[in-house]
């Protein structure tokens, strides 16, 4: 096939794809690991490369330089989420909306699990710009995140929430998303999920790719001394309750190291409960085992993938995991619990790992995980093989032009769909998009005072921006060039999407 797809000094875009792109994001600055926001970027630089024109629309983020920020941007004015340093919630103001209408997007992908997705609403109210949403928060199992020790422990604390306050938000997203034209989810289990709370408009499945460029590289042994080789427990992952790495510490300490003296567990990442899973690991005695390296930029991370074992994850929480995906691109078999979501679509127990399903007698699904890693850690030679199946497969499905292949089929199938059915909306109606927007980021700024503010990635080791060349972040990383192959025929290429 003939090169299509190419950046505009080599070809110019097919007129059927969009020429400009608006990409709403819930960071523009990226002040620590956050895997949305990551996949954001990975869009916004696979769009530029192919010629896109993108422009980056999210919260105003105090301090943050030019060299954070994507070269278009648009930011909205900004509050605080008091208990994460970093992380604002943008507002919509007359000057920024204005602009936004201003750009002349030709599609707007909302890339966010906030009020921000009444912006690409409102856009497409307003002047009929193509809406495409992706889901990226599972709600019922991160609304914790915002609530003191005291009220979490509290059972009819957590029933009221996950009986009443989570289905009003999962309707009110509902709504929001059938006001689009098209919903991207990261699994087959989201299809399904947002089919039974009502979602009508086109589903579309398409999980996240790996960038190998920060993948690929090698890079020296970042494991401390007493992590031996052949024993290395390895889970990535923002630490928070959210993640359930209380289980998995626990689990480690009565089910695993009593049966591997020599294993070690290293939990890459911070979050604001990274102290209490510290004294956790202290109070069961298993300190010198388990290991807090502290958050990586994201180019560093493969160092720990290259030099592990084997890969643990018991959240429950992923839309899709991205961790995983990359754990197991680099040839890391994968044990985890089975979610119905982003990490159950990635495990093939028995090809490339195992999944347990996390209940109902937890005590007996935590030996079930156990005896899957122990059996890892000692048979070397089923783990090389395991681990060499997990990097096949992870390539054939994680490639990154297979992945904006699946988007653009999203997007002609946006443009016909919002042809199709889109009216102009009266002021008020707009209004209320707008309304509704400050209304939840004014709440959940207020919230965010229930607890005290995190110690979030406290070594300050700086997440890359958004137009920082991929080659600079990993060692011995090559830059990926685009495959001479790309789709001449829009009409194949929607064809060949929806087959993979």
């Amino acid at each position: 096939m003939s090169s299509s797809i190419l950046p505009t000094h080599a070809r110019a875009l097919r007129p059927e794809l969009p020429q400009h792109i608006g990409i709403i994001n819930d960071y523009l600055r990226i002040p620590y690991a956050n895997g949305s926001s990551f996949a954001s970027q990975f869009l916004y630089r696979e769009f530029t490369r192919r010629g896109h024109r993108v422009t980056v629309m999210g919260p105003h983020a105090p301090g943050a330089e030019m060299a954070d920020l994507p070269k278009q941007s648009l930011p909205f004015g900004s509050l605080p989420l008091h208990n994460h340093p970093g992380l604002f919630l943008a507002l919509p103001s007359p000057d920024a909306l204005a602009q936004a209408l201003a750009a002349k997007l030709d599609l707007v992908l909302a890339q966010t699990g906030s009020g921000l997705l009444e912006l690409g609403v409102w856009l497409r109210a307003s002047a009929g710009v193509p809406l495409l949403c992706v889901n990226t928060i599972h709600m019922p199992s991160v609304y914790n995140v915002l609530l003191p020790d005291a009220l979490h422990a509290q059972r009819k604390v957590t029933d009221f929430f996950d009986n009443d306050v989570i289905p009003r938000i999962e309707r009110s997203t509902a709504r929001a998303y059938n006001l689009s034209d098209g919903l991207v989810v990261l699994s087959a289990g989201l299809e399904r999920y947002w089919r039974e709370r009502g979602v009508t408009v086109p589903i579309h499945v398409i999980p996240r790719s790996v960038q190998p460029a920060l993948l690929e590289g090698g890079g020296a042994d970042p494991f401390p001394r007493e992590a031996r080789r052949g024993s290395r427990l390895l889970c990535v992952c923002r630490h928070t309750r959210e993640k359930n790495v209380e289980r998995l510490i626990r689990l480690f300490a009565r089910e695993i190291l009593p049966h591997a003296p020599d294993a070690s567990l290293t939990l890459v990442g911070d979050g604001p409960d990274h102290d209490a899973f510290v004294a956790l690991a202290r109070s069961l005695g298993v300190a010198e085992r388990v290991h807090f390296p502290g958050e990586y930029p994201v180019g560093q991370v493969s160092r720990f993938y290259r030099h592990a074992d084997v890969f643990v994850y018991a959240s429950l929480s992923e839309t899709y995991g991205q961790v995983v995906s990359e754990a197991l691109w680099c040839g890391l078999p994968v044990i985890a619990f089975e979610d119905v979501m982003g990490v159950s679509q990635q495990i093939d127990p028995g090809k490339n790992g195992a999944l347990i399903a996390p209940g109902p007698d937890e005590a007996r699904a935590d030996q079930r995980f156990a005896a899957e890693t122990l059996a890892l850690l000692q048979n070397p030679n089923a783990r090389r093989a395991l681990g060499e199946q997990a990097a096949r497969l992870a390539h054939e499905r994680s490639d990154p032009d297979l992945c904006i292949m699946r988007y653009y089929a999203a997007f002609l199938e946006a443009r016909t769909h919002c042809a199709a059915s889109w009216r102009p909306a009266g002021v008020s109606t707009r209004a209320l998009n707008l309304v509704r927007w400050a209304g939840v980021h004014a709440l959940l700024s207020g919230l965010s005072h229930l607890r005290p503010p995190a110690v979030l990635n406290r070594h300050g080791r700086r997440q890359p921006g958004w137009e920082e060349p991929l080659e600079t972040l990993a060692p011995e990383a090559a830059s990926p060039s685009l495959k001479a192959d790309a789709f001449d025929d829009l009409a194949e290429l929607e064809t060949q999407a929806s087959a993979a």
